[in-house]
C-alpha cells in the first residue's frame, strides 16, 4: 500500500505520522512530496489500517524559503512550457519583475479558463497549450497553465495538489473525504516561494484552507506513477484500488479478489 502524505513547509506544519494495522512501513521524501509504503498482513479477512497525523495550517503565511530545483523550470507532462504559443503568450504577459509577471499570468489564467458544467468525474487533463484554444477546465488545468506560462518566462513554479478544507465539513464517507480535492501553484520570485490559486483568484495569499500533498508527480496518472505501476505489477502484484484525490493512495495485492474501502476524516481545532 502506498499513501501520499502532506509534508511540512510554506503554509503548513505536519506532525508525527501514526500507523496502525500494518506489518511494517516506511516513509520516503521525494522531490516535493512524501509517500508512506506499508505492508498489510494477508489475513484472509477484513483488516483495518489507520494512518493519522496532525496538520497545522498558517493563515496568510508569508513567502517562504525552499529549494529551487531544475525541474521547476522545465517542461513536463501536461505542462508544455516550450510550446510556441505558450512562449509567445508568456512574453506578452511579462512584467517589470518576476513577481509582477507572476501576477499578470495569474490574472490572465483566472480570467481565461471557465469551469465545466455538469459532473466533473474522471475528466481527462489537457496540456497547457490545449487550454489556450479550449479554455474550459478544473483547478488542475488552471494550475498547469499558470505553471507553464511561468516556466516559459524562466520563473520556477510547481503545480500542487491537495485538499481544500473549509467549514462546515460534511460527514466522512467511504471513498471520500470531508475536504475537497483541489490544485494550485507555488512560484519563486524575489528570492522566496509564493502561493497562488488561479482557479480561486488568490494571489500571494492563502486563508488556511489549503492542505498540500505536494507536486504533480504524486498524481496517480502521471508518467512517473505509471512506470511504478508497471514495475510492481511485473513482480506478481495487482493494482486493487487507487485514487489521486481527495484520497491519495494506491493498493496492490497478489490476491486478485482483494478489495479496499478507503475513508478520510478531518477534525478541526481553530487557534489564533
Amino acid at each position: 500500500m502506498r499513501v501520499i502524505l502532506p509534508m511540512s513547509g510554506g503554509y503548513q506544519e505536519i506532525g508525527a505520522v501514526l500507523v496502525d494495522g500494518v506489518e511494517d512501513y516506511s516513509i520516503a521524501d521525494f522531490d516535493g512530496w512524501r509517500e508512506l509504503t506499508a505492508r498489510v498482513p494477508a489475513a484472509g479477512y477484513e483488516v483495518v489500517v489507520t494512518i493519522s497525523y496532525t496538520a497545522r495550517l498558517f493563515r496568510n503565511a508569508p513567502p517562504w524559503d525552499a529549494d529551487v530545483r531544475d525541474e521547476y523550470m522545465l517542461p513536463q507532462q501536461f505542462v508544455d512550457s516550450d510550446n510556441e504559443a505558450i512562449v509567445a503568450l508568456a512574453a506578452e504577459l511579462r512584467g517589470d519583475s518576476d513577481f509582477q509577471t507572476a501576477r499578470n499570468i495569474h490574472d490572465y489564467v483566472n480570467d481565461l479558463i471557465s469551469w465545466p458544467s455538469g459532473p466533473q468525474i474522471n475528466i481527462g487533463r489537457l496540456y497547457a497549450s490545449e487550454l489556450l484554444g479550449s479554455p474550459i477546465g478544473v483547478c488542475g488545468d488552471f494550475a498547469n497553465l499558470m505553471v507553464a506560462l511561468l516556466r516559459a518566462e524562466g520563473i520556477p513554479a510547481r503545480n500542487i495538489s491537495g485538499l481544500a478544507l473549509q467549514i462546515p465539513l460534511g460527514r466522512a464517507t467511504d471513498w471520500g473525504h470531508q475536504g475537497g480535492a483541489h490544485a494550485w501553484v507555488e512560484f519563486y520570485a524575489d528570492g522566496k516561494w509564493h502561493f497562488a490559486d488561479p482557479s480561486w483568484g488568490w494571489f500571494d495569499r492563502n486563508a488556511t484552507a489549503h492542505l498540500s500533498f505536494g507536486t504533480y508527480e504524486a498524481y496517480i496518472r502521471s508518467d512517473f506513477q505509471q512506470a511504478r505501476f508497471d514495475e510492481i505489477e511485473n513482480t506478481g502484484f495487482f493494482l486493487r484500488g487507487g485514487m489521486t484525490a481527495p484520497l491519495a493512495f494506491m493498493l496492490y495485492s497478489t490476491d486478485e479478489t482483494a478489495t479496499v474501502i478507503p475513508r478520510g476524516e478531518v477534525r478541526f481545532s481553530w487557534f489564533r
